[in-house]
C-alpha cells in the first residue's frame, strides 16, 4: 500500500464478495474473491513488488521529485508575489508624494487669497450634504 492510498484491490474484492452474500460481485461464483479469481497471484505479486528495494526507491525518488517541483512553484510564486508588492509599495509612495504636493499647494493658495474660497467651499459643503438629507427623506 503507498502512501497515497491506492491499496491491493484484493481488499475491495473481498468487500464486495462479503456484500454479495458470498457470491460475487455479479451474483455468479467467481472464487473466493470475487470476479478475480486470481488476485491472491496479484496480491503476492504486489507485495513482492512492495518489498523490491530498487522499486521502493524509484517510487521514493518519483515523490521527492514531486515535492521538489511543488517547492519550485511555490518559490516562483513568492517571488513573484514579492515583486507585485515592492511595485505597489512604491506605486503608494509616489502618491503619498502627489498627495503631499497637493496639499501644499491647496495650503499657498489659501494663504494668499485669504479665507474667501474655504468659506465659500465649506458652504457648498454644508448646501450638498443638507440637499442630500432632503433628498434622501423625502424617498
Amino acid at each position: 500500500m503507498s502512501a497515497f492510498g491506492s491499496g491491493s484491490s484484493n481488499s475491495n474484492n473481498r468487500l464486495r464478495h462479503n456484500q454479495a452474500g458470498g457470491d460475487g460481485v455479479l451474483g455468479g461464483t467467481h472464487g473466493a474473491y470475487g470476479m478475480y479469481p486470481h488476485s491472491e497471484y496479484r496480491e503476492g505479486a504486489e507485495q513482492r513488488r512492495e518489498n523490491d528495494p530498487n522499486d521502493k526507491g524509484s517510487r521514493l525518488k518519483g515523490k521527492v521529485s514531486m515535492l521538489k517541483e511543488v517547492a519550485i512553484n511555490i518559490g516562483d510564486e513568492i517571488r513573484d508575489q514579492n515583486q507585485f508588492l515592492t511595485t505597489m509599495g512604491q506605486d503608494m509612495e509616489g502618491m503619498g508624494g502627489r498627495l503631499a504636493q497637493t496639499m501644499k499647494n491647496f495650503y499657498e493658495m489659501w494663504a494668499r487669497q485669504g479665507c474667501g474660497p474655504f468659506f465659500y467651499l465649506t458652504l457648498f459643503a454644508i448646501g450638498v450634504v443638507v440637499f442630500m438629507y432632503i433628498y434622501l427623506k423625502a424617498r
